[in-house]
């Protein structure tokens, strides 16, 4: 039977790439630029997109997508504001960028509309508010989800087909692949009693008074840990109809992680670490104890959510979790080579400049 099936498809093999080849030759050939968003629509335009406008909250994540690709330096792009409170990458690579005003993350249709722009990018999550209203003026619009590794290898491959671009594509995801892999393969040696339990948490701050939330087991921040090998100690525990859940101290106590992980999406992670670190209420944690409250990597967008360099959070968080058996694993090195390969960085200085925001944020680590 093991015969049968090998032989099965050993003659299936080349029929499937040669149906590959030619859908692939077949869009290359068309006259149309057409792919499928994430809301299942499929979209066809009868030119390259040469002006982008990106709409909505979270724009972000589809500008991080975009700019992946070489295309990009040549656009005519409009941006919403993308500064989490860590300074802006894309005018960061596209200096050009600041001198054209942002559009509002909650701009009207009509305003949207008004630019005229051969494409508006967004998130899946405007597709009501938004999407769906330029579809009834006419409008080309696109969405994205990028809310996990599989969103993000699919829709990139979809994005590429947009641009005619599927080698950088394919590209992209083997980049992706290979740095996954290499995880994957060390974590799957370890054994059962081996593995660490990890907490992270969102960390916020208003006025003297902090919180702290955990993601839905479904998120990319919990696939994140788990990927690293870990136990995500929190998982299950969400019970918000969306979005993260805010938890009690006394839940966090009770966790008592073997490694917590501070996160922040609007400032710095390290004035969290430190807030704990000096705390009278968390002194008892086993975390505190060794010195296993970590503050979130970051340069100018934290490493742990789901944007293009999630794949380094996912990198620290298995040396984190496991320094000996990522030992080898230079996260400088990942930091300056991930710029080079995804985003065709070669300014030394401007590789200096995201180096040395990485090392500020992880510096309080090794205190």
């Amino acid at each position: 039977m093991k015969i049968r099936s090998l032989l099965l498809c050993i003659f299936l093999l080349p029929a499937l790439l040669f149906a590959q080849a030619s859908a692939e030759s077949a869009m290359l050939d068309s006259d149309y630029y057409t792919a499928t968003d994430a809301n299942n629509r499929t979209l066809k335009l009868a030119e390259k997109p040469s002006s982008i406008l990106i709409a909505g909250k979270a724009g972000n994540m589809p500008a991080n997508a975009l700019f992946l690709f070489e295309e990009v330096a040549e656009m005519d792009l409009t941006l919403p504001k993308t500064d989490q409170g860590l300074g802006d990458f894309f005018s960061f690579i596209r200096p050009e960028l600041n001198q054209k005003p942002r559009i509002s993350q909650t701009a009207s249709v009509e305003e949207i509309a008004s630019k005229n722009s051969d494409l508006v990018l967004m998130k899946a999550t405007h597709f009501e508010s938004i999407a769906r209203k330029l579809d009834a003026l006419g409008i080309p619009n696109y969405t994205m989800n990028l809310e996990s590794y599989e969103d993000w290898k699919t829709e990139l491959r979809q994005l590429g087909k947009l641009l005619k671009n599927t080698s950088r594509a394919e590209a992209l995801i083997g980049l992706y692949e290979e740095r996954v892999q290499y995880i994957t393969d060390k974590v799957k040696t370890l054994k059962p009693q081996e593995k660490i339990n990890v907490l992270l948490l969102q960390a916020e701050r208003s006025d003297a008074t902090f919180a702290y939330k955990i993601a839905p087991d479904g998120w990319m921040q919990t696939w994140m840990v788990e990927t690293a090998g870990a136990h995500a100690v929190w998982k299950g525990a969400n019970k918000a109809a969306n979005g993260w859940s805010t938890v009690s101290f006394e839940q966090i106590a009770a966790w008592d992680a073997d490694l917590i992980v501070l996160v922040s999406y609007k400032d710095a992670s390290e004035q969290y670490q430190k807030a704990v670190m000096n705390s009278e209420v968390w002194a008892n944690l086993d975390a505190v104890k060794t010195g296993q409250i970590k503050a979130s990597p970051y340069d100018m967008m934290n490493y742990i959510q789901p944007v293009a360099s999630w794949i380094l959070g996912l990198q620290w968080l298995a040396k984190q979790a496991y320094p000996t058996l990522f030992a080898d694993l230079d996260m400088e090195a990942a930091v300056r080579t991930f710029y080079q390969e995804f985003y065709h960085i070669a300014d030394e200085a401007k590789l200096e400049v995201l180096l040395d925001l990485y090392r500020t944020s992880i510096a309080s680590n090794s205190k």
